[in-house]
């Protein structure tokens, strides 16, 4: 019978002394001194203690007038809207590149995605087009890029690796037309069919726009704000030995 209460006295021991270590420990605790909650009466204190009630006209009546005497922030401005159309077609990699184009379009604000049935791809600068607006393209025409070439803020000539003979040697992503100018030349078309093979940008803009017309972005097209990107190996059979474009731009 002794050996049985002793062997229990030895199983509680260990946790009596963590209960009792415990409560030591938190009775030496200090205290944090209670702090008041500032209470704001609604009566002012007059002679002989009588209570009177607060005029609005008071300094924390007028601080309010003040705060709101502030100028408040403006609404933003909504932006315009751009629509994107992608033209696509069935092959093996469509919905991986779908996909992909998709979750781009889903960082910009105010941006009406048509997808026709891959390849567009566009920035910010699009917003300020009046009329046709152009930039570089990275990764097209067998170089790192091509690019419209600037002089005093208009378009001039073409850097390109393919035809710089056309009168617009620019990639289908190199460019953005305002909608303004689509609904008021409603005969201009884009040809599927009839065009020479690398001449339908070119057939495209004559009849909405000229080159002197062009309005150059991304730092007067000195920026690669947009890549012809495709699922393969990158082409560069154009891309000259030497630099000859008379601006570095990184890629």
């Amino acid at each position: 019978m002794k050996s049985a209460l002793f062997t229990r006295f030895f199983i509680l021991l260990p946790w009596i002394l963590i209960v009792i270590i415990m409560l030591d420990v938190d009775t030496r605790r200090p205290v944090p001194p209670l702090t008041p909650r500032p209470y704001f009466s609604p009566y002012a204190v007059g002679r002989g203690g009588a209570r009177l009630p607060l005029r609005r006209g008071g300094p924390a009546h007028g601080t309010q007038k003040r705060n709101q005497s502030r100028p408040q922030p403006q609404p933003e401005p909504q932006l315009p809207t751009i629509y994107a159309i992608t033209p696509t077609y069935s092959r093996p990699v469509q919905k991986a590149e779908l996909t992909r184009l998709a979750n781009t379009f889903r960082q910009v604000a105010q941006l009406h995605w048509i997808l026709v049935e891959d390849a567009a791809a566009r920035s910010e600068l699009m917003r300020t087009t009046r009329k046709v607006s152009v930039w570089p393209v990275g990764l097209v025409g067998g170089r790192r890029y091509e690019r419209p070439l600037v002089e005093n803020g208009k378009v001039v000539g073409w850097y390109t690796g393919w035809r710089a003979d056309r009168p617009f040697a620019i990639d289908m992503a190199g460019f953005a037309v305002s909608l303004q100018v689509i609904l008021s030349n409603p005969k201009a078309v884009f040809k599927r069919r009839g065009s020479q093979p690398g001449m339908q940008e070119s057939d495209f803009l004559k009849q909405i726009t000229t080159v002197e017309e062009l309005e150059p972005k991304a730092n007067n097209c000195t920026k690669v704000l947009v890549w012809h990107t495709r699922t393969e190996k990158v082409n560069l059979a154009n891309e000259p030995k030497y630099h000859l474009d008379t601006v570095k731009i990184e890629v």
